[in-house]
């Protein structure tokens, strides 16, 4: 069973200004956030953290964020408790929110959402790197869910199953006054979460941090789930606010929550609170089907993925690059010759860590951060390993010629993405000026590869193409077209020494029965052989032409084969001619087709490969009327 957390920072736009730095900073002497001290074991287990922000940040002015909207103009988008208290609410004007902070001396501004995307992917990155690396930011659907006032991702994702050992303690954990655990799985959840506290303690953010066994569940508790504080007459709350709902007990976490907190559709939410369904144990103790009928299929969807009947993806971020450099500039710039050396000097770096490993680059990712527009990526691929760093520059350079900054660059990144190792060939001992002058030119091939490199890099990978040989059956599937710079990993696994598998022996015993025997022949002539240097014409057409067999009565298998066809408009007359050749597709690549193709020589003497449609045996194909075609021309 997966363990999934939810991390939840309310206020996200707000909170983003207490951020010192969208990189991760050190801790701080003496920071510490040890395990909860406080359990609720009724329900859903609610743990209460004790500890504080060391300093925290308090905004000593209210705060107001606001953005245009496409019909209302320019209302309030976010707010910070003190504007709520001078009675500043979300969606207000701003011209009514300017009036009410202006006795107030409010900060009023603009909403940024890339900006707080980037800060929300930056510190999913840090989580990424502590905590889990299944780690992901929340992914949006087309409408908003009933509560969320803006269509912006304000939670952050992991799965935790495999990684809680990692912060376990060897002491004991407590977990309520009176009791303590030594279940390992249970106290490495716990050190997870004071993990996380941590790194929001250094990051000044105050966040709500859910465990359950499903991704719904752990957003349903970490966004909705009321917390012993919350219900405390205190004015003041917790740094933090944690919410575990032990294996098992998914259903019974989630019995008293709100029914909005399924992430459903504002509508929804609305006809449920119309029919007094109040929460999601009401709504479960209900038929699905009934619901699906008078509600839709969405909303029993998101019942199912809450109880971990359908498995919801998590679709986790790109993890960093192994080998990769960083540079911070020391002030923001846009010249492009300056970004260029630093660029080239970045890639050196990158590559260091190859050498020793004798391996080279076959992709490399490069990413300017920009001060007031979302990062810009690019990235190169290169047709063979290779750590020449001239090569390099000049391609991530011409890449960057296909982009225009739209701000200031303020950090620059490189990092290689995919590598492989290096090719070892033995050089001549008398130099490159010998080998170039002889037969054995053993800088050819670099050579290619850089052609291809550099038409790649100016005209896309898609330009430049390479074609590799299919295992279909069908003629005109025979080859595969590729991008030559875009490398696959292969992933299948080596059988060398090993005979044949079970279900490949299987297989092969089909082909067998299925075969006639070798006495017997199917349809017209003789068919080829594997050594037949004729078996394959030269030139194959891109679709195959319909051709009119001239003779009495119906021209087929058992009936002879016709003496002239009518191709394009004109009668040709057939010489000679071999075959059948069988090539017929397996059921589990689609339809069925079955054809037998034929070699056949004209009066004229032009050599043509047609073939016979067999069809699927079903009505429609055995009314059509014409069944040969003309597929290819042999030299």
């Amino acid at each position: 069973m997966k363990r999934l957390l939810c991390l939840w920072l309310p206020d996200w736009p707000i909170q983003r200004r207490r951020i010192p730095a969208l990189a991760p900073t050190a801790p701080r002497p003496g920071e510490a956030a040890g395990p909860a001290e406080r359990v609720d074991t009724a329900g859903p287990v609610r743990l209460e953290q004790p500890v504080h922000l060391e300093q925290p940040i308090h905004l000593e002015q209210p705060v107001i964020l606001w953005h245009t909207d496409p019909q209302r103009g320019r209302i309030v988008a976010a707010l910070c408790p003190l504007a709520a208290q001078v009675g500043v609410r979300l969606g207000m004007p701003i011209a009514q929110a300017t009036d009410l902070a202006t006795m107030s001396g409010a900060v009023i501004e603009p909403y940024d959402r890339d900006a707080d995307r980037r800060a929300l992917q930056s510190l999913a990155i840090e989580l990424q790197t502590e905590l889990s690396p299944q780690t992901a930011v929340e992914t949006l659907q087309r409408f908003k869910w009933a509560g969320r006032f803006r269509h912006d991702p304000e939670a952050i994702l992991s799965e935790i199953q495999g990684v809680t050992h990692l912060f376990s303690e060897p002491c004991e954990v407590e977990s309520t006054p009176h009791q303590r655990t030594t279940d390992p799985e249970r106290a490495g959840e716990l050190g997870l979460l004071a993990a996380a506290a941590k790194i929001l303690n250094r990051q000044n953010l105050c966040g709500r941090i859910a465990i359950a066994d499903t991704l719904g569940a752990a957003w349903a508790l970490a966004n909705h789930a009321v917390s012993e504080s919350t219900r405390a007459t205190s004015p003041g709350r917790p740094a933090h606010q944690f919410f575990i709902a032990p294996p098992g007990r998914t259903e019974t976490a989630l019995e008293t929550l709100p029914c909005r907190a399924l992430r459903l559709q504002g509508e929804i939410v609305a006809t449920l609170d119309r029919l007094g369904i109040g929460t999601i144990g009401n709504l479960m103790r209900l038929p699905r089907a009934g619901l699906a009928t008078r509600l839709g299929p969405a909303l029993c969807g998101r019942i199912a993925e809450a109880l971990g009947e359908v498995d919801e993806p998590l679709i986790a971020i790109a993890p960093q690059c192994e080998h990769s450099a960083t540079l911070e500039l020391e002030y923001p710039t846009d010249a492009t010759d300056l970004i260029a050396d630093r660029i080239s000097r970045l890639i050196g770096q990158a590559t260091t860590s190859l050498h020793p490993l004798h391996r080279g680059v076959l992709r490399m990712r490069c990413q300017l951060e920009l001060t007031q527009h979302p990062t810009l990526v690019f990235e190169t691929g290169l047709f063979a390993p290779t750590l020449d760093q001239s090569h390099l520059t000049t391609l991530m350079l011409g890449a960057l010629q296909g982009h225009r900054l739209e701000s200031l660059v303020i950090r620059i990144t490189v990092g290689v993405t995919q590598h492989a190792a290096l090719s070892s060939r033995q050089p001549s001992i008398f130099g490159p000026d010998f080998a170039a002058s002889s037969h054995d030119d053993w800088t050819g091939q670099t050579e290619a590869a850089r052609l291809i490199d550099a038409l790649s890099g100016r005209l896309g990978e898609d330009a430049v193409r390479g074609v590799r040989a299919s295992n279909d059956a069908l003629p005109e599937n025979a080859i595969i077209e590729f991008p030559m710079t875009a490398h696959r990993i292969n992933r299948a696994v080596k059988r060398s020494g090993r005979g044949p598998t079970a279900r490949q022996r299987s297989a092969a015993a089909a082909e067998q029965i299925d075969a006639p025997p070798p006495s017997v022949q199917r349809g017209f002539g003789q068919g080829p052989k594997t050594t037949d240097l004729g078996r394959r014409p030269i030139e194959l057409l891109p679709d195959p032409q319909p051709i009119t067999p001239i003779g009495d009565g119906d021209s087929g298998p058992g009936s002879g084969f016709p003496d002239r066809f009518r191709i394009r408009g004109r009668v040709e007359p057939v010489r000679q001619h071999w075959g059948p050749e069988r090539i017929e597709t397996r059921w589990w690549s689609g339809p069925l087709i079955r054809r037998d193709y034929f070699r056949i020589e004209l009066e004229n003497g032009s050599r043509l490969w047609i073939y016979y449609h067999l069809g699927d045996g079903t009505p429609a194909e055995a009314d059509m009327e014409k069944r040969w075609f003309l597929h290819g021309r042999f030299a």
